[in-house]
């Protein structure tokens, strides 16, 4: 051992100083540790347990044995063995016994897979599987399975518009007319635009206008209607919102991020629930399938107030939560909810909802909370 540690080192022609004498330190110790294993592959799996420990190494019931990420479950085991089996995976067994799906394999268990041939993944497994192919292919399903379901949906949306004045989608499909809808809409294919529809990305009366007619001005009227008011109405009340392309569709604001105006922005579409709001730099955003992402802006002369959460890290004395409840309130925000704890070292951590026209508006408020004696940082939650 120690000669082909020399032999390296005089190849290379250097010394033996303090970071390879470790180094070789190292080698010795686990050479030392394996002297025992007989079987020449099982040393180099021993060994490579040792210089990767950020993976795992489980069995299958056959005896193979599989290289995961760290924190991997049965359901990359899954994946890793085939796509199907991963799709139609519904249960596992570690060393004879049954897991939860999301169980964290361990090196060295056997793992066994009961699949059914109709079960479909979840969406949630995306939460806490590990492997880059488990998660592709889960995307890749789900987004297979949106796109069916919005294909669906926007014919019967088509379909439903065009029944009203005697007519049906089936007799358009491979018309003239479809494909200049679809060209001059931006699609590449008849069913890109019908599922455009089902996404909520382009309504069926855009579509309906090119076979009919007559329809071009029923929507030039909602059009106007939709300028003149400047502005999308949520449910109850103005969300201060424009969407580019549809009118009149419901507005949520995201709660991972809580958007202001002045805030960039994008739109995430979800069928039957509308566009929801995010930051352009909210993570939940960045990880939308670009497909079901539209652009927005804060509609001018927007006058709503939103809530949003801000943290005042602060040295702990009598008297400044009732100052830091003072500023806010004379900055114009009104303050929604309110908590405070304490450390071990005597200072306060201090939670407050308040209610903002914008991002100006909170800034000017932090920059007031932020002068009072004691407070030591002032800052904007993420949720």
């Amino acid at each position: 051992r120690d000669g082909i540690a020399a032999h390296w080192q005089y190849k290379e022609k250097q010394g033996f100083d303090e970071k390879s004498g470790a180094a070789f330190a190292w080698l010795r110790k686990l050479v030392e540790e394996q002297k025992n294993i007989k079987d020449p592959d099982e040393f180099m799996e021993s060994v490579r347990i040792e210089l990767f420990p950020g993976e795992v190494y489980v069995f299958s019931p056959r005896g193979d044995v599989l290289a995961l990420p760290k924190g991997a479950t049965p359901v990359d085991f899954a994946y890793a063995i085939h796509t199907e089996v991963g799709h139609q995976c519904t249960g596992a067994k570690v060393d004879g016994r049954m897991v939860p799906l999301r169980y964290e394999l361990q090196t060295g268990q056997r793992v066994e897979i009961i699949t059914s041939p109709n079960h479909q993944p979840s969406k949630d497994w995306l939460s806490f599987v590990k492997s880059a192919k488990a998660r592709s292919r889960l995307r890749q399903f789900i987004k297979a399975e949106e796109r069916k379901l919005s294909l669906a949906l926007g014919r019967e949306m088509c379909d439903k518009i065009l029944r009203r004045h005697h007519a049906s989608l089936k007799k358009y499909m491979t018309s003239d007319e479809m494909k200049k809808a679809v060209r001059e809409l931006g699609y590449k294919t008849t069913d890109d635009l019908i599922a455009g529809v089902g996404y909520g990305k382009v309504t069926p009366l855009q579509v309906a206008r090119y076979f009919l007619p007559k329809l071009e001005n029923e929507e030039e009227k909602e059009t106007l209607v939709t300028r003149l008011k400047q502005r999308i109405r949520g449910k109850k009340e103005r969300s201060g919102i424009l969407v580019r392309g549809l009118d009149d569709i419901l507005v949520r604001f995201g709660n991972c991020c809580s958007p202001l105006p002045g805030d960039p922005v994008v739109g995430y579409i979800t069928r039957g629930q509308g566009v929801t709001v995010h930051r352009t730099s909210c993570r939940h955003a960045l990880s939308m399938d670009p497909e079901r992402r539209i652009e927005l802006e804060w509609a001018p002369g927007a006058e709503d107030y939103y809530p949003v959460k801000i943290h005042v890290l602060c040295h702990d004395r009598m008297g400044l939560l009732a100052n830091i409840t003072a500023a806010i309130s004379q900055g114009g925000a009104n303050i929604l909810g309110a908590s405070v704890s304490t450390r071990a070292d005597k200072r306060a951590d201090c939670y407050f909802t308040v209610s903002v026209s914008g991002a100006d508006h909170l800034e000017n408020v932090i920059k007031s909370v932020k002068k009072i004696r004691h407070v030591i940082t002032v800052s904007r939650l993420a949720a």
